[in-house]
C-alpha cells in the first residue's frame, strides 16, 4: 500500500483515467484528478462501449484484452452498481470476417466462442430480422454504459479521499529538476510525485513538451442513437455494415463497422443511413425513431496497440493511451496503479510500453 504522502495526479477522467484513479486510491495513494470537462471525458461519451477481444489482434494484445474482459466481473464486485452487461455478442456473416477462422483461432486461445445456426440466433435474439444460416456467438462479450461507469469510479475514488478538479484543463506539465513534478492548470502549479496522462487524443500535445513523441491519430466514429424503446436486444449484434446494441435507457445504438469510422464525414447523411440499416435489421412493434448522432474522435496509437507505462528518461511521467479504453478499463486501472505504487509491472503489459517510440531531447 502506498503512503498518503505519495501524491499522484491523474490527468483525464474518461474510463481509463477514472479507473486508474480509483485503483490508485484503493492502493492508498493520494490522488488528484484533473478533467477539462466533467467526469466521462471526451472520447468516452461517444464510444460504442463494446467489451471484446476479437478477430485480428496479435496474441499478446488478445491476452491483455481477454484478461480485462473477464476482469470486469472483479470491478463490478469492487464498485457495486456499475452498469455492465456482459450478455454476449452475435457475429453475422460479413465481408471482413471469416466466421470459421474467427471461431477456430479464438477458441484455441481460450475465448468462449462457438458457431451457431440460424435457429439458435433467433433463440438468442428473437427480434433480429436478419436471416442467416450461420453465426458466431461470443459468450463473454458485452457492453458498458461508459459515462456512468466513469462517473461512478470517480465518485468511488473521491469517497476514498481523491480530489476532483473538473472543468480544469491541464495546459502544461510542470518540469522541475529534470523530472515531471506536477501540472499547470489555470496558470497555477500543482505538484505531485507522479503524473499519469490519460487524456486520449490530447495525450500527444501534452507529453510532447518533454520530448516524447506519441504517434496518435483520431479516426472519427459515427454513432446513431434512437429514442428509447422497449427491450429488443439481449446482447450485441454485429452484421455487415451495422453493429448495434441496446443501452440501459432503452436507446438503440448503431454504428457502421467495428471502428465506427464509415459514414462519419457527413453525420446527417450517415445517421440516416444507419437508421435505414437499423430498421431493416430489427423487428419492432413501434416505429424506431431517430434521436441524434454522436461523432467521437477515438485515440489510435500509430501501431494500433496501447501505450502504457513510464516514459523512458522522463522521471515522474506515466502515459496511458489506447483505442480500446472500454475493454481495458479494469485491467489498466489495476496494472497501472500496481506499477506506480508497488513498482511491479504486469507481464501482460510487456510489449506495450512507451519505450518503443522515439524520445527527443528532454525538456529541462
Amino acid at each position: 500500500m502506498a503512503s498518503k504522502s505519495h501524491r499522484i495526479i491523474v490527468v483525464g477522467a474518461g474510463l481509463v483515467g477514472a479507473s486508474i484513479a480509483w485503483h490508485l486510491t484503493a492502493r492508498g495513494a493520494a490522488v488528484t484528478i484533473f478533467e477539462a470537462d466533467a467526469p466521462g471525458g471526451v472520447a468516452t461519451p461517444n464510444s460504442f462501449a463494446w467489451v471484446n477481444s476479437n478477430y485480428s489482434f496479435p496474441e499478446p494484445y488478445f491476452r491483455l484484452r481477454h484478461h480485462s474482459m473477464l476482469d470486469w466481473r472483479r470491478l463490478e464486485d469492487d464498485v457495486p452498481g456499475l452498469p455492465v452487461s456482459l450478455n454476449g455478442s452475435i457475429y453475422l456473416p460479413a465481408e471482413r470476417i471469416n466466421l470459421h477462422e474467427f471461431v477456430e483461432r479464438n477458441a484455441a486461445w481460450g475465448y468462449r466462442v462457438e458457431l451457431i445456426d440460424g435457429a439458435r440466433v433467433q433463440e438468442l435474439e428473437p427480434k433480429l430480422a436478419l436471416n442467416t444460416d450461420i453465426a458466431a456467438h461470443a459468450l463473454d462479450e458485452g457492453a458498458v454504459e461508459p459515462v456512468e461507469v466513469a462517473q461512478l469510479l470517480v465518485k468511488a475514488a473521491q469517497e476514498r479521499g481523491a480530489e476532483l478538479r473538473s472543468q480544469s484543463r491541464v495546459e502544461h506539465l510542470h518540469v522541475a529538476d529534470g523530472r515531471v513534478a506536477g501540472v499547470i492548470s489555470g496558470g497555477e502549479v500543482f505538484v505531485a510525485d507522479d503524473v499519469v496522462v490519460a487524456t486520449g487524443a490530447a495525450t500527444a500535445d501534452l507529453v510532447s513538451e518533454v520530448g516524447f513523441k506519441v504517434p496518435l491519430s483520431s479516426p472519427p466514429g459515427l454513432l446513431a442513437h434512437t429514442k428509447p424503446v422497449a427491450r429488443l436486444l439481449n446482447g450485441l449484434v454485429l452484421a455487415d455494415g451495422l453493429h448495434v446494441r441496446q443501452k440501459a435507457n432503452g436507446q438503440l445504438l448503431a454504428g457502421s463497422d467495428y471502428q465506427g469510422s464509415e459514414l462519419a464525414e457527413d453525420p446527417a447523411t450517415g445517421g440516416a443511413e444507419l437508421m435505414r440499416r437499423l430498421r431493416e435489421a430489427i423487428k419492432c412493434d413501434e416505429t424506431l425513431e431517430f434521436d441524434y448522432t454522436t461523432t467521437g474522435l477515438r485515440p489510435m496509437p500509430g501501431d494500433g496497440l496501447p501505450i502504457i507505462g513510464r516514459v523512458p528518461d522522463v522521471a515522474g511521467l506515466f502515459v496511458a493511451v489506447t483505442h480500446s479504453g472500454v475493454t481495458l478499463c479494469p485491467a489498466l486501472g489495476d496494472f497501472v496503479s500496481r506499477e506506480i505504487v508497488e513498482g511491479e509491472r504486469s507481464g501482460l503489459l510487456g510489449e506495450f510500453g512507451p519505450e518503443r517510440f522515439e524520445l527527443a531531447a528532454v525538456a529541462s
